[in-house]
């Protein structure tokens, strides 16, 4: 009791003095203890404050990395360490965000230190703004050693965990570039994975190992100055999966989408804009390359055009000398979106202003596409997409119907290499007609359809592509589908350079086989 009554009168005596001593005295007594605190402290203490400077309007990125950090090891064992946390959820996510509670601490360890923060929250006097901050406490001894190295540790998980765990935007230009934000986006929330792609095999692993590859790749493209970007050319018929794959892409990599729809952008200089407005790990999708805009069309012609254009001026008022000679660049026209202006779009200076970014066009007509614009350098990669394989088949038959196997995939796989095969989008559609408890009626449509399409096209189709592409029979996922590296100059040759005879007597071999099995089946 004799002790409690001398707190109180210890208590009594700091309020008095408290109330009696100017401020500028009470600081500095205070300062004189956390220094000699500091001083018999082993710990070194390490304050980042909610925002930069005292005017609390410019936000400190690190404070926000270390939030982001501390909630993607709020599963370990390091958690265990904070008895409360704060949770929260925005609208537009499922995801649960940890926070540790105001004024908790939150135990971690690195190189064999042991470290933690403590989330300090202060209500400012006569306000009710909140001051917050973490601190940070290491081992004095071995600050120097562990604060830079860690800090990086702590910068480079909460990228990775913003990367993973934040919601991904589809994005559409609206024509507004010029003005304002020239995108309008919504939630992006395709299920497409490449688990549930029609994709053979062998190129899902190309793609998903080039797509890792790219991901990891920040330092190996800024030590052989490379902007670090790659295009993909998708090109197939529709229905192939050429959307399907890109959504699976971006959901591999958890990037935001942007859909450019080029009807919509006035001029070059627009289209430079939208490119700008743009954020770092992003796919930016040209869909129809060969049809959204007149850019494919005989350089020939706009050869002429440009020549006689040059003829006209100078004889008029001098000759131009801005005129683009190059092979690359042709007339460029006021008031649209050029050739020109789209290469400098996909490889020029402007396509540097980013990082980690994927351009993909995709096209129904590979042909149909100027050389110029899918050469090495702007599309990296070239993936065909045709019809299905057997093993993209199974693949859609377990995805629609659960099933791994039926009597009616013998048959399936006959009509395929007889040149019956369907896209995914045509397969997809009779299967989910029939799903449920209608596995039989759904196999025997899929093979009536194989069968009238082996009627209507005389079985030519499959074997034009399969000899077009032989020599690539170890990337075929399908009897239509390659994955290449190159140029359009390394294209494979033609289907007409292909001996007709060749074709016809292949194909009735195969004819035969499928007739000889049907028929071994009654039989039997």
């Amino acid at each position: 009791m004799e002790i409690l009554s001398q707190l109180w009168s210890l208590l009594g005596l700091l309020t008095v003095l408290q109330n009696i001593l100017p401020t500028q005295l009470l600081s500095l007594l205070h300062s004189l203890y956390e220094s000699l605190q500091d001083l018999i402290s082993p710990y070194s203490y390490f304050d980042i404050p909610e925002f930069n400077g005292y005017c609390g309007v410019d936000i400190n990125d690190l404070y926000r990395h270390v939030n982001l950090y501390l909630n993607s090891v709020n599963s370990s064992a390091t958690a265990s360490t904070c008895r409360r946390f704060t949770l929260s959820r925005s609208k537009s996510s499922k995801c649960i965000s940890f926070t540790i509670a105001p004024n908790h601490t939150i135990h971690d360890s690195f190189n064999g230190h042991s470290l933690s923060w403590t989330h300090q929250v202060d209500t400012v006097q006569d306000s009710l703004e909140e001051k917050r901050s973490f601190t940070l406490k290491l081992p004095k001894r071995h600050r120097h050693m562990l604060l830079s190295p860690y800090i990086q540790q702590v910068t480079s998980r909460a990228e990775e965990f913003e990367r993973v765990s934040r919601e991904r935007r589809l994005f559409t230009n609206n024509g507004n570039a010029s003005y304002e934000s020239g995108w309008v986006s919504v939630p992006f929330r395709h299920p497409s994975t490449f688990e549930t792609l029609a994709l053979e095999p062998h190129l899902k692993k190309q793609m998903t190992e080039d797509l890792k590859a790219f991901a990891g790749g920040r330092e190996f493209y800024h030590r052989v100055g490379r902007a670090w970007k790659r295009g993909y050319l998708l090109y197939g018929p529709p229905g192939s999966g050429k959307s399907s794959l890109i959504a699976a892409m971006a959901n591999y990599l958890c990037y935001d989408v942007y859909d450019l729809e080029l009807t919509k952008v006035t001029d070059n200089s627009e289209l430079r804009a939208l490119l700008i407005q743009t954020s770092n790990r992003s796919i930016i999708v040209i869909e129809d390359i060969d049809c959204s805009l007149d850019l494919t069309a005989d350089r020939m012609m706009k050869a002429t055009t440009a020549t006689a254009t040059r003829r006209k001026r100078s004889s008029s008022s001098g000759y131009n000398k801005d005129l683009g000679t190059g092979s690359d660049h042709l007339l460029e026209e006021s008031g649209r979106v050029t050739l020109s202006g789209l290469l400098n779009f996909t490889d020029g200076l402007w396509s540097c202003c980013g990082e980690e970014r994927i351009i993909v066009f995709t096209t129904n007509h590979r042909e149909n596409v100027d050389p110029a614009l899918v050469r090495c350098g702007r599309m990296d990669v070239h993936v065909s997409l045709g019809t299905c394989g057997m093993h993209a088949f199974k693949a859609l038959a377990m995805n629609y119907l659960g099933i791994e196997w039926h009597s009616s995939f013998d048959v399936v796989e006959s009509c395929i290499r007889s040149g019956g095969a369907l896209t995914p989008a045509q397969i997809g559609e009779i299967l989910l007609r029939n799903r449920g408890n209608k596995v039989d009626l759904a196999m025997k449509e899929v093979v009536s359809a194989m069968q009238a399409r082996i009627l209507s096209t005389g079985g030519t189709e499959h074997l034009n592509t399969s000899i077009e592409h032989e020599d690539m029979a170890a990337l075929t996922r399908s009897p239509q589908s390659v994955l290449t590296v190159g140029s359009p100059e390394n294209w494979d040759s033609s289907p007409g350079k292909t001996n007709g005879k060749k074709r016809k007597a292949k194909f009735l071999a195969r004819l035969r086989s499928l007739t000889k099995s049907d028929s071994g089946r009654r039989g039997v």
